[in-house]
This record gives structure tokens, sequence and C-alpha cells, in this order.
């Protein structure tokens, strides 16, 4: 009896999860990936994880980094898997859920290197510290601030049609 009342609370607290951050983990996702079938991919692959590794969180924010991180790193898997460029154009079916300012500055954004992408969504968006970028991405707080600030001077170069590699 008891076995089965844990489990329920697993189950409970799982859907819970699910429903807090499954839009989160598909904005990371599509900022990755090129397709929403393929973030839909990752973000499954990660809850499937989640479920696999049952790790126990400390804290919500513990919860969240580790959804984060597992999601950015399965979508690091399936890039090397399937050998792609981080500047293939996201297609149609993702320009269609955004705006067209919004979807212009995804655009100018995905345009960066991988690890630069992360900083600046997870600075701007999820609006995370710098500390918990650098947890997060395990590296150091040090390399987080300059690689957000190297980010937006690259973002600002493309914004201003030059080539940031040129400037920087």
């Amino acid at each position: 009896m008891e076995q089965r009342n844990n489990q329920t609370n697993r189950d409970r607290e799982i859907v819970r999860i699910v429903e807090t951050y499954s839009d989160m983990l598909m904005r990371i996702a599509l900022n990755r990936v090129n397709s929403i079938a393929e973030a839909e991919d990752v973000v499954q692959t990660t809850f499937e994880r989640l479920m696999k590794r049952q790790p126990r969180f400390e804290t919500r924010e513990h919860e969240k980094a580790w959804l984060i991180k597992t999601a950015i790193r399965i979508c690091i898997d399936e890039a090397r898997k399937n050998a792609r460029h981080a500047n293939v154009p996201l297609n149609e079916e993702i320009a269609a859920a955004y705006s067209e300012e919004s979807f212009e500055l995804l655009e100018t954004v995905r345009r960066l290197p991988e690890h630069d992408r992360d900083a600046v969504y997870l600075y701007y968006y999820e609006e995370y510290t710098i500390r918990e970028i650098a947890k997060i991405l395990g590296e150091r707080e040090g390399t987080t601030r300059s690689r957000l600030s190297r980010a937006r001077k690259k973002l600002r170069a493309i914004m201003e049609g030059e080539d940031y590699e040129q400037v920087l």
C-alpha cells in the first residue's frame, strides 16, 4: 500500500513538473533546433530522462536548472548526431508562431554561437542571474559574464549589418 502511495505521489509530481515547465523547455529547444517537431522531441526526451533517473531536487530552482541543462544537452547531442549547422534558417512553421518583430529577433539571436545563444536566452528570457547561468551551463561566472558581453556586441554588429566576426 505504501509503495502505491509513493508511486501516486511521484506521478503527481511529474505531472506538476510537466505542466509547469513544458512551455519554457519548448522555447529553449526552439532556440536550438530547426522545427517544432524537433523541439517537441527534445522536451519529451527531457521528461523521459526525468522519469527514468528520478533525481531528488533540493529546491524548485534546482529542479528548473536540471531541466534546462538536460534539454540543452539533448539539443547538443541531437545536433551532433544529425551533423546540422547551428545557423540553419528556421522553418515556416516556427515563423508562424511568432510576431514578425519577435521572429526577426529570434533569427538574429540564432546567428550567435550556441553557448552565446544559451546565455542570452537564459539571461533575458528566463531572467536568470549570471551566477545561476554559470551554474546551469557548468562554467565560471566570469566566463558567463564575458560570454554575455561578447554576445551583446555580436548582436549589435549583426543588427547594424556588420559581420560580427570582423568586429570582435
